[in-house]
């Protein structure tokens, strides 16, 4: 699979958004911060067509006005911070390294998560199906940072199930990569804790959450600044595969209602899906609903957060894991069609203009899920007790 994918996957020096996310971890190895748009000055005027492509780069360099209303760097202050070893390294250098980087990192991001969710017989194909979706060969062959938050799903589920604090902390690492989609999550783990009394566990892990976020923004601080603001703005109306742009594409007037009801039904899949599962797999459940959860009600989304969409793919299959063959198969075929079909057929689409053909996909993620929750719960059940006559025993008057 890899040879197949090898063309598409390398990276091609100096082009597109491997030098932004270079030039970025460059500017923090030099002591400046991405936040601040002269920082980027050298882009548009050093380099020239090396970095043909780039938002910042044109083939004959931008003026400083241009460049100061363009596009803004938008990414958390721990994106900078990681990008760092690659940008002290030269650009023919740290470019290809960084794309090695995260190509491990997704790659086995996604074996991880096999290893966690699925028994043996079907690690290999939820393996290789996790890798040949549109949400993880997209940002391995782009160098996205976000496929670290493969990663902190792991450490989430892993963390989860053996109450570790120091495991579930440590998952803010990645998660933090996108903050936007963790709020739902952040207070799902806290109240499995809460409700276990992991007092130490959820000390331990918010603790942890804390320190990361008060150190990487005091080393790359923040700025407070309006074009900031007006800059994530301008995403959100063009490059956002959220439920609120689809919900205000449909209708520009209802916009907010129907986002609110397709949140509604997400909440009531998910709620189907933790209730009839079976009770040694709640905790997975409830993780994998959450995720699936906080991508359909994240403000803004890209193709590539659907990756947070993988353990209710995987969990979908192994909780029929046992039923019969047929039920497998139409299973399985229903996870291949949305993990890869609909991932790809909504990604072409997108990469034409319609940046929210994606937004279904984690409603259609937690229907899976809750179907073959259903399925798992029914059979958990066994079948039906046969009715026996009931045999009265007379008793005996001991007077």
């Amino acid at each position: 699979m890899l040879v197949i994918y090898a063309p598409v996957l390398w990276p091609v020096v100096h082009v597109g958004d491997w030098f932004v996310f270079w030039y970025a971890g460059h500017i923090v190895a030099n002591g400046g911060s991405p936040y601040d748009w002269t920082q980027w000055l050298p882009a548009a005027h050093d380099y020239g067509p090396l970095a043909h492509g780039v938002a910042v780069n044109l083939e004959n360099g931008l003026s400083d006005a241009e460049l100061r209303d363009g596009p803004r760097w938008l990414w958390p202050p721990i994106v900078g911070l990681a990008l760092t070893p690659f940008g002290m390294l030269p650009l023919e250098v740290g470019i290809p390294l960084l794309h090695i980087a995260l190509l491990v990192a997704g790659i086995g991001g996604a074996l991880w998560l096999a290893h966690l969710v699925l028994p043996p017989p079907q690690r290999a194909v939820g393996s290789a199906l996790l890798i040949a979706s549109s949400p993880l060969v997209e940002p391995m062959r782009a160098a996205s940072p976000t496929l670290f938050v493969l990663l902190g799903s792991c450490l989430l589920l892993t963390g989860a199930r053996r109450r570790q604090g120091g495991t579930l902390g440590a998952s803010a690492l990645s998660l933090a990569v996108r903050p936007q989609l963790f709020a739902t999550i952040g207070v799902v783990v806290a109240a499995l804790l809460a409700r276990e009394r992991a007092w130490r566990a959820l000390g331990t892990a918010t603790l942890t959450f804390l320190a990361i976020t008060l150190v990487t923004f005091v080393l790359s601080p923040f700025p407070l600044d309006p074009t900031l603001l007006a800059s994530a703005r301008a995403f959100t109306l063009t490059d956002n595969s959220s439920t609120w742009r689809l919900a205000s594409e449909i209708s520009p007037q209802a916009g907010a209602v129907l986002a609110l009801l397709a949140i509604a039904v997400g909440l009531a899949l998910g709620a189907v899906a933790i209730l009839r599962g079976p009770a040694r797999r709640r905790d997975e459940l409830v993780l994998s609903v959450a995720l699936a959860v906080s991508v359909t009600v994240a403000p803004y989304v890209n193709n590539y957060d659907h990756v947070l969409l993988a353990p209710a793919w995987l969990l979908s299959l192994t909780l029929v894991s046992d039923a019969p063959r047929g039920t497998r198969a139409v299973v399985g075929a229903a996870v291949v069609a949305v993990a890869l079909g609909f991932s790809w057929v909504a990604y072409l689409v997108g990469a034409a203009g319609t940046r929210s053909a994606m937004a279904p996909a984690p409603l259609l993620a937690l229907g899976l899920l809750a179907a073959s929750s259903s399925i798992a719960g029914r059979r958990s059940l066994g079948p039906p007790l046969r009715q026996t006559r009931s045999i009265r025993v007379a008793s005996i008057d001991p007077k």
